[in-house]
């Protein structure tokens, strides 16, 4: 007999938080990654080895003053008893400058943490289909001209209220869309110095968009979640930098609406192949209501290969 092949995934994973119940409850989630699992209510405790090859998944409200090297990535998840995380809790660590926080509690925690999990493992940061299931349908726009951008805006909302979603989420989705086209065209594109040289044009100027300025959005919902994907060519995009800025919901310098975009969905997720590609997928649930989910969205930012 012939062992199943086990995948591209390695590494290891710690679980670390203070209470059984989550920590089993944890366990059993990425558990399906496929890798060993420790779990630990400390990071000292016996038999705990933190390393390059070790993803940690902590407890939110004690992940501020870890220090995450030499660990290969940190998780940040909601507090005691897989609660939503709050506002301020989440904001204190985008402002310390993690890289995956997520902010909601059962069920969405067991989608989000397994996804972002299998992303680091296999180290394959790519691609809007990994939030969505296998059934979804997704649907792609080119831009070749800066003044693109309102048509598939347009188009992008009635496309999404033609599929049975309410007005409310064919607004939300135009406002993501539409800021993560704009960062994409007018604050990616920069020269051999790193400056943003688009950042300053008018944005009812006609604009060719060609080679390296080419912008594309897919999108797709699969009755769960919308995903909006906005890629560029220029990889400029710092992930910490971002991460702060959104902390304090402060739009940056050369009209980057990210902090708008985010503010607007369920998950922000940051892909970035430096130097060559930027993704940004924005995740809207529509199962809840707003006010069933947490108040603040969370936030991932990956560096990997270009696909």
């Amino acid at each position: 007999m012939q062992r199943p092949e086990a995948g591209r995934a390695r590494g290891k994973l710690v679980v670390l938080h203070p209470e059984r119940k989550a920590q089993r409850a944890l366990h059993r989630l990425v558990g399906a990654a496929g890798v060993p699992v420790e779990v630990t209510d400390k990071l000292d405790g016996p038999g705990t080895v933190i390393d390059e090859t070790t993803i940690v998944i902590a407890d939110a409200t004690h992940a501020g003053p870890l220090i995450r090297p030499p660990a290969r990535a940190w998780i940040a998840v909601p507090g005691e008893g897989l609660a939503p995380a709050d506002t301020a809790t989440i904001s204190s660590l985008l402002a310390g400058g993690w890289d995956h926080v997520i902010a909601h509690p059962m069920p969405v925690l067991a989608e989000e943490l397994l996804a972002t999990v299998q992303k680091l493992l296999r180290r394959d940061a790519f691609g809007l289909e990994k939030y969505l299931t296998w059934s979804a349908d997704v649907r792609g726009y080119t831009l070749d001209n800066a003044q693109d951008r309102e048509a598939v805006v347009s188009e992008l909302a009635r496309e999404v209220v033609a599929f049975g979603l309410p007005d409310r989420v064919g607004s939300m989705v135009s406002v993501i869309a539409d800021e993560l086209l704009a960062n994409a065209i007018y604050a990616a594109p920069v020269d051999e110095a790193g400056n943003r040289v688009r950042v300053a044009d008018p944005r009812d100027r006609v604009r060719a968009l060609a080679g390296r300025d080419v912008v594309t959005l897919r999108w797709a919902t699969d009755a769960r979640y919308i995903a909006i994907e906005v890629r560029d060519r220029y990889g400029s995009i710092d992930p910490r930098a971002i991460a702060k800025r959104l902390s304090v919901s402060q739009t940056s310098e050369g009209g980057m609406g990210l902090p708008l975009a985010y503010a607007c969905c369920n998950q922000l997720v940051l892909d970035v192949a430096p130097g060559k590609l930027t993704e940004v997928v924005a995740l809207l649930d529509v199962r809840f209501k707003p006010t069933d989910l947490a108040r603040t969205a969370s936030f991932h930012a990956f560096t990997g290969e270009a696909p």
